[in-house]
């Protein structure tokens, strides 16, 4: 699961942390930036004369002190729980290859037919089109955290303006489209980036944009994306 996420990726996950971690101490719980300062101070200060036996105590007792002083704090508790609950899903998902069965409502007479997806809804992992050539349908889903990659050279767009719609708690999104397609995609993030064939930004904060090529409204080829996260990058391209 970790090594499909990036480097970038990591980075925003840190930002998204110490931002929450920021909000506590300020606005909840300000007393905690005093102790924060005295407990890191006690450690620098027995770091430098750490040869000495007062200085190995005072800084071991500096470590705990300011270890006790952050696990005290609303965000390390939310951590700890937000790290449990993903394991358990993590093993719950790989664990169990038995999926409960559907049940099919039918509420009238009108004759209703079912078609299969390109990408379901999961809870982290991979998602990709792959590298064989597959059958169109419109893109809807959403992930908590994991990576996406489309090739819309693999397959025949239909006539019109076929849709993508992909929701990301954590992630990235990679689509790669053909030359003699138009592009319109509008992306909303936290904290993230934006990678629109060589135009964006690396350092989205609390940001919707809209991008599209030049030919869009006027193109017998384009598609439309829309894509949101809460930290993540996206990159489309041509390939």
């Amino acid at each position: 699961m970790f090594n499909q996420m990036n480097k970038n990726l990591l980075f925003y996950i840190v930002v998204a942390a110490l931002a929450l971690f920021a909000v506590e101490f300020v606005f909840v719980r300000s007393d905690v930036w005093i102790w924060l300062l005295v407990w890191g101070g006690v450690i620098y200060l027995s770091w430098r004369y750490y040869y000495r036996p007062q200085g190995r105590i005072a800084f071991w007792v500096g470590c705990v002190a300011l270890a006790i002083t952050i696990m005290d704090t609303m965000f390390f508790r939310l951590i700890i729980a937000a790290i449990i609950f993903v394991t358990v899903l993590y093993f719950y998902q790989h664990k169990t290859n038995i999926k409960p069965e559907q049940k099919e409502l039918q509420f009238g007479d009108e004759p209703i037919q079912q078609e299969d997806v390109l990408f379901s809804n999961q809870w982290f992992g991979k998602q990709t089109t792959g590298d064989s050539p597959y059958q169109w349908q419109d893109i809807n889903y959403q992930t908590l955290a994991g990576e996406t990659v489309i090739n819309l050279n693999k397959t025949v767009l239909p006539k019109g303006e076929p849709i993508i719609v992909m929701r990301h708690l954590l992630g990235s999104i990679k689509i790669i489209v053909p030359y003699d397609v138009e592009v319109s995609i509008h992306h909303s993030v936290m904290i993230g980036s934006v990678n629109f064939f060589g135009y964006g930004d690396d350092q989205l904060t609390n940001r919707t944009v809209h991008y599209q090529t030049a030919n869009y409204q006027t193109a017998n080829q384009r598609i439309k994306i829309y894509t949101s996260m809460l930290a993540g990058k996206i990159e489309v391209k041509r390939g």
